[in-house]
């Protein structure tokens, strides 16, 4: 009975995220994500009210469940809670998140016409695309490692410390590798829904580094 009990509490202790860096990492995504929708609001579709208006509702619905989940992450930390079901909450901002990520991707590779003068705007907008899909890919990693009942990945052992608990800065490295090399490196995956996220997060990163830096060079020349 006590082995079940310490069983259970081993495994709701790893669904439980730290609350802060947690909290950190959700707020660089949404600035990110800020800074982002509003460069392509102004550049990209200034002249497409539709298509502005959907990037709009998109930050502003973003925008209002990161004030919800922040609301909830603080209140419980202050009352020293730290409920599974927190995990749902992030995972509804996520998904916000995501969409907007995708809806800004494919606004930018659809548009065919930019003007010379913008080709250094262009090279931050693709900065910000990188950097915006790997925290969020890095995220929904981690969401799905401790979600899942067997988890998503299995990290690589370090010999000094074995009993090591894989930290942010693990999903981080995973997440950034998916982008540049287009796969996890010395990391296995065993989970599906893991492995359609990272062909979702590499067809992104394909779109980001061919299409949107050939368009760079182009302007260039």
């Amino acid at each position: 009975m006590s082995d079940r009990v310490g069983d259970l509490r081993t495994d709701v202790d790893r669904r439980l995220l730290p609350v802060w860096s947690t909290m950190g990492l959700f707020l660089a995504i949404q600035i990110v994500d800020q800074l982002l929708s509003r460069r392509v609001t102004l550049t990209v579709v200034a002249d497409d009210p539709a298509r502005q208006h959907a990037i709009d509702l998109l930050e502003r619905l973003t925008g209002i469940a990161f004030i919800v989940v922040a609301v909830a992450v603080v209140v419980a930390a202050l009352a020293r809670l730290r409920p599974t079901w927190m995990n749902r909450i992030l995972i509804a901002y996520l998904v916000l998140a995501t969409a907007n990520l995708m809806l800004n991707v494919v606004t930018m590779i659809a548009t065919a016409q930019f003007e010379p003068a913008e080709q250094l705007h262009l090279m931050w907008d693709v900065a910000l695309v990188y950097a915006n899909t790997v925290l969020v890919f890095a995220v929904w990693y981690r969401l799905l490692d401790t979600e899942l009942e067997h988890g998503a990945f299995e990290f690589p052992e370090d010999p000094k410390r074995p009993d090591r608990v894989p930290g942010w800065i693990e999903y981080i490295f995973l997440s950034f590798n998916t982008n540049a090399t287009f796969g996890p490196t010395v990391e296995t995956v065993h989970s599906r829904i893991a492995k359609v996220m990272m062909m979702l997060q590499t067809s992104m990163s394909l779109l980001i580094l061919v299409v949107l830096v050939a368009r760079i060079v182009g302007l260039g020349n």
